[in-house]
């Protein structure tokens, strides 16, 4: 009878298998509170299941502006980031971790533009040249102020102080100097006020309704058209950003006036087979109508 028993006991067993590690792995992602995936997988995660989660980020708002802090795009904001981490045989786990992004979450790499030359120049020269540089360049910008007559720029008017045109010049002082100078990249001009903007637009090209602040004129290809919400004065900031090499001072401020209304433009919008032209300061399409 015991004999039995047993046998039936060892069959049980192998139809009905006991709870494997791999299952109870199963509730890995639940062991481990949200603030501890904040910034990217937590450890413990990875020596218990000994191998690595597969991360996705996203944030939102979106910006692909990776050598310009987001505050500087957005203003103050408050950024969403999600985590979405997905695991063999361990079930996936969405974390939403939101930040206040201002001017005091933003980690600089150098306070002042004279750290940035004595730091990262590779010789005497250098040095000297890049002092000289910056010197000439906050003096041209000091004396000099760009008079609009429209409220926006066009990246190819360069002498109206378009994104190309600061990046044009400012490669040509670097060539004065025999390009001996320590050069700022990852530059970009930086509206505080708001008073001028760069659009974001959706895959039809219409203009969605976030406004970004700040537009590269470093190495970067630099472009796109600066809006300006008022007539009046409006003024950007010169900085260097860059992530370890970003500095906190500013390198010099650029001065717009605008002195007129807005010029107006034509898009051509579709339906089917009809088809319309919008004119206006900003045109948009007609609900139904796509922008061609």
């Amino acid at each position: 009878m015991k004999r039995m028993i047993i046998s039936l006991v060892l069959m049980v067993s192998v139809v009905i298998p006991t709870a494997s590690p791999v299952n109870a792995a199963e509730k890995c992602l639940a062991n481990f509170a949200d603030s501890e995936w904040a910034n990217g997988t937590p450890s413990g995660v990875k020596s218990l299941l000994g191998f690595d989660l597969v991360e996705k980020i996203s944030k939102t708002p979106e910006w692909g502006f990776s050598n310009i802090n987001s505050f500087y795009i957005f203003g103050e904001h408050t950024e969403i980031i999600k985590y979405n981490y997905v695991g063999k045989n361990c079930t996936s786990r969405d974390i939403a971790v939101s930040r206040l992004i201002n001017e005091q979450s933003v980690n600089f790499g150098f306070k002042t533009i004279s750290d940035l030359i004595n730091k990262t120049a590779p010789n005497f020269l250098s040095q000297e040249n890049s002092t000289k540089y910056y010197s000439i360049i906050r003096d041209y910008f000091l004396s000099k102020t760009f008079n609009l007559k429209t409220k926006q720029i066009l990246p190819q008017e360069e002498n109206l102080g378009s994104t190309r045109g600061i990046q044009r010049y400012l490669i040509n002082e670097s060539g004065k100097l025999q390009n001996n100078v320590v050069w700022p990249q990852y530059a970009f001009i930086y509206f505080p006020s708001k008073c001028a903007y760069w659009s974001k637009y959706d895959d039809d090209g219409n203009e969605t309704r976030e406004k970004i602040y700040s537009g590269g004129v470093g190495r970067a290809p630099a472009g796109g058209i600066i809006k300006f919400e008022s007539t009046g004065d409006c003024i950007a900031e010169l900085r260097q950003g860059g992530g370890s090499v970003s500095v906190a001072e500013k390198i010099a401020d650029i001065k717009y006036f605008v002195s007129s209304a807005p010029s107006t433009s034509t898009i051509t919008c579709k339906k089917g087979k009809t088809s319309k032209k919008v004119k206006g300061v900003e045109p948009k399409c007609p609900t139904g109508y796509k922008k061609v």
